[in-house]
């Protein structure tokens, strides 16, 4: 309700901050955003700040595929054809301009990606879908994020189907899976796009037909969490649990002179693709498994949730051409294309993440890959508090195994225990979980280097630039504060504005995150300030061509006391502040006959507002007709007399101050291992990420703690330093200091048996630059030479171990050491499954 009254003042005295406001605040998972043709927004956002034609009623008529079913065209971006905005800006914008006639409504939900890296994000494509009853087929657009009991309802309510129990399958090519599990979404049922979803209804009887069930693969819960590209799996206990096939450890032995050691030409921001594949190109037994065609007798063809066996012959061959060819490069236009094909968010040429694209082919190679063909119905426990851990662990170990069996389960799956409390009954919930690779936070906060100037209240100074350290995650006091370490001024007689060129375009508030001071075009300014004064913002303009003023020179503000004065005292005031860059010649005053500027009222986006700051009287009169108070003023210039009058280099002169040329950020190292520490440390759940406790029947803040249960042979670690919401994003640039050789997991590993826990690095994805875009390498101890190598697209260089620790390091690869065990003898022997040193 306080959020309500807010937006309510906010629009009352300003839409375009209102609808501002809306589209920055946070994401809610489950909730509603509403997608508006940029076309018409951008008109809107003219119309509101500029005072241009009204916008219109909204039409998206520009982004719709199919308009009756809310499609959107593909190829399509946010903030060039399109914007989101949330329900309570939908509703005011909507209220007031009308949607065009026929318009449809585009609403996307959000939904929540990531196994370990939980985001938010608003499924702007969702599901195409048919749905199907009884001969009767309605496309439909559903969102990944609705859950299987809505979409029951839904279908039943479109077919008219009352009073009866129903359920739902999910028809793919000639299979037919039963959608279980009210609660579970369709993202997580493996639903996918242009699927047919089929309502059952139970015959009179109370029985099922066996029309679907005959044919049919039941989708567990378990299951449904474990295939996805960000989802994680584990690894089976032993070579011999499972009944899966051996690995094979035998050196890998390249037909060419540079087998291995080949570059990967970058076809167009293809370097984050390049990086992860020649990664996993040096896990020796990996790369062994499909270049000796291993892999075509396991290709399974008929999983439903798999790509037909396409991307594990895409990447076997792949493989080939990099450890068989003679060419020092090669282009992997054909695996680019399946890759494409299987997952659309990696096709066409945008830069994208190596983390994510490394976690999909894992999981694509191991669907395409699964040994087990029939796949049994299990009933998954999801607790298991009265059993000792190590039962619990194995029952859910081998119910896993007995679903999912691949060269990828046999390497890069592990096992942790996840146990939650309720903070109320003392509740306590143990569900062990598979994962693929750990995704960990960077656990120091990290400085930020801003620029700030200060605009000092004496006339006779110039603006100063400063420059000031801060963390990264603070707030605008901390920038105060480090303002105060050199000027000794008070953070409360201190504004901090951000600048577009010569207009305020933000005032922030001490308690404000600095993630909401944006970065680029905009600068940051302090202004002096006295306590309990009125504040006016001042700009100098002139008229161009067109009605609209042009600005120019540094902004200023006067702060007066008392605003009962007459107008010409004011206007006096206005003109000390400017004295060390304005003279304005005898009898050119604004109230000559021939005035050299006129002063003119304005809004915070510089567009001319009618008011008269002089009353009849002569007293200065700042209170507008609708009761509000001015606070933009602008001194508008003729032509030329601003020439004569203005010295435009003095009004922007800076004087730098020395911190400009000192401060530097902290030089911040951490350790892989502190990191592994803090994701196993206990948390509190937040409010957006409750617990449902069973016994209290409500959502809990419930008590979370991750412990490392099985140990992957090799073991993939995502540095996470990259933080995003709807409108910021940031990475974070700390170095982390990782081993080389002998990284002990055995402090994390809570099952008795700790053996296997050291770890050996055979590669790193490096990633360059910010956000926008970066460059992604590899560093990799190759399988053909044992020694280091970069591998930066088509371009393959040696170097030396010490430079495979890089502060830009992303992803770790570590594969397990060797496994001694002793022979009768007394001897020493390699155990072959274990065998998975490259060395």
């Amino acid at each position: 309700n306080e959020y309500k009254s807010y937006l309510s003042m906010v629009v009352s005295n300003n839409e375009e901050s209102f609808v501002f406001e809306c589209k920055g605040r946070p994401l809610k998972k489950g909730e509603y955003w509403y997608v508006i043709s940029q076309t018409w927004f951008d008109r809107w956002n003219r119309h509101v700040k500029c005072g241009a034609d009204d916008p219109g009623p909204i039409d998206n008529s520009d982004i719709l595929q199919e308009p009756s079913i809310s499609e959107i065209k593909a190829d399509i971006y946010e903030n060039i054809d399109f914007t989101f905005v949330p329900k309570e800006c939908w509703n005011h914008l909507t209220k007031k301009y009308k949607m065009a006639d026929n318009e449809t409504t585009i609403r996307r939900q959000v939904i929540e990606i990531g196994e370990f890296s939980r985001q938010l994000k608003i499924d702007l494509s969702g599901l195409k879908l048919d749905l199907e009853y009884e001969g009767k087929t309605i496309k439909k657009i559903l969102s990944k994020g609705d859950t299987i009991g809505y979409v029951t309802e839904l279908m039943k309510k479109e077919f008219d189907v009352k009073n009866t129990e129903c359920r739902v399958w999910v028809k793919n090519m000639s299979n037919y899976t039963l959608l279980e599990g009210d609660t579970t979404t369709l993202d997580k049922s493996n639903v996918s796009d242009n699927n047919a979803l089929i309502l059952e209804q139970k015959k009179a009887d109370g029985t099922w037909s066996d029309k679907y069930s005959s044919s049919a693969n039941i989708l567990t819960t378990f299951e449904r969490n474990s295939h996805s590209a960000f989802s994680s799996h584990n690894m089976n206990k032993e070579a011999s649990d499972g009944g899966g096939s051996s690995i094979s450890t035998r050196s890998v032995t390249p037909r060419s002179e540079n087998g291995g050691l080949v570059g990967l030409s970058n076809l167009g921001n293809t370097c984050f693709m390049n990086s992860a594949l020649q990664c996993l190109s040096n896990i020796k037994p990996l790369t062994e498994f499909f270049i000796s065609n291993t892999y075509e007798s396991e290709i399974n063809e008929k999983n439903p949730i798999g790509n037909r066996g396409e991307l594990a012959r895409a990447y076997g061959d792949l493989m080939k051409q990099i450890w068989y060819g003679n060419s020092p490069s090669v282009a992997p236009r054909h695996f680019k294309s399946v890759l494409g094909h299987c997952a659309p968010q990696f096709s066409g040429y945008l830069q994208q993440d190596s983390q994510e694209l490394m976690a999909f082919l894992l999981d694509g190679l191991h669907e395409d890959l699964n040994r087990i063909t029939n796949k049994p119905y299990i009933s998954q426990e999801d607790n298991h508090e009265n059993i000792a851990d190590s039962v619990a662990a194995d029952i859910a170990w081998t119910n896993h195994k007995k679903r999912n069996d691949s060269i990828i389960t046999d390497l890069f799956h592990g096992q942790y225990r996840s146990r939650l409390e309720c903070p109320d009954c003392m509740k306590v919930s143990k569900i062990f979980d598979p994962f693929m690779y750990m995704s960990v936070s960077l656990p120091r906060k990290e400085e930020k280097i801003k620029d700030v100037d200060i605009i000092w209240l004496a006339p006779a100074r110039r603006r100063t630039r400063f420059k000031v350290a801060v963390p990264r995650d603070g707030f605008v006091k901390d920038i105060l504060k480090a303002l105060e370490v050199h000027t000794h001024l008070s953070p409360e007689n201190m504004m901090l504005c951000e600048l577009s060129q010569t207009i305020v375009e933000n005032t922030f508030q001490p308690t404000q995150k600095l993630r909401d001071v944006r970065d680029g075009r905009y600068s940051l300014c302090v202004f002096e300030r006295l306590p309990n004064v009125s504040v006016f913002n001042v700009y100098n303009a002139y008229k161009g061509y067109t009605s609209f003023l042009k600005y120019f020179g540094d902004p200023f503000i006067v702060q007066l006391p008392n605003i009962k004065m007459k107008y010409k005292l004011f206007e006096e005031e206005l003109f000390k502040r400017m004295n060390r860059y304005v003279t304005v010649p005898e009898g050119r005053r604004s109230d000559s006959e021939n005035p050299a500027y006129k002063v003119k009222v304005v809004n915070q986006f510089g567009v001319e507002v009618s008011h008269n700051l002089c009353d009849e009287d002569g007293n200065l009169n700042v209170t507008t007709a609708s009761g509000k108070q001015v606070t933009y003023i602008a001194i508008v210039w003729n032509g030329e007399d601003k020439d004569e009058c203005f010295n435009s280099e003095e009004s922007i002169a800076i004087t730098y101050h020395e911190s400009y040329q000192t401060t530097r950020p902290k030089r911040q190292e951490i350790l892989l291992e502190h990191c592994i520490e803090q994701y196993c440390t206990e948390e509190t759940l937040n409010q957006d990420n409750m617990w449902y406790c069973p016994s209290c029947k409500d959502f809990k803040q419930a008590s979370k703690k991750l412990d490392l249960w099985k140990l992957p042979k090799v073991l993939v670690i995502h540095l996470k330093r990259f933080s995003y919401s709807r409108h910021w994003r940031d990475k974070i640039e700390i170095p982390v200091k990782y081993p080389l050789q002998n990284l002990c997991l055995k402090k994390f590993k809570l099952s008795p048996d700790q053996s296997n826990v050291l770890y050996d690095l055979k590669g790193v994805v490096n990633h360059f630059g910010g956000l926008g875009g970066g460059h992604y390498t590899a560093t990799c101890i190759s399988a053909t030479d044992n020694k280091w190598h970069v591998f930066d697209d088509s371009h393959v260089s040696p170097t030396s171990p010490d430079k495979a620790c890089t502060p830009s390091a992303y992803v770790l690869f570590y594969v397990q050491k060797k496994k001694e065990s002793k022979t009768r003898n007394g001897s020493s022997m390699r155990n072959g499954i274990e065998d998975m040193d490259t060395n």
